[in-house]
């Protein structure tokens, strides 16, 4: 569920971004944030994953860091 609220507000941030362009240039610029938006939640979850049999809290703490740290770079 998470997830998905983050996924709907990346994905609104390069909506916003994208709004003055045209054409090709913001279909480009909208599957670049997609392609972005994939990567994070892919690597979030594989530290996730990662810190799972260790500690589940740590896991959970520095996946949510991750995806919190590529969100605030997003689009900088």
């Amino acid at each position: 569920m998470a997830s998905l609220v983050f996924a709907v507000f990346w994905m609104l941030e390069s909506w916003e971004e994208a709004r003055p362009l045209l054409g090709p240039t913001k279909v480009n610029h909208l599957m670049q944030g997609l392609a972005a938006l994939l990567m994070t939640l892919l690597c979030s979850y594989g530290i996730y994953r990662f810190w799972k049999e260790r500690s589940e809290a740590i896991g959970i703490a520095l996946g949510i860091l991750a995806a919190a740290a590529a969100m605030t770079l997003h689009r900088m």
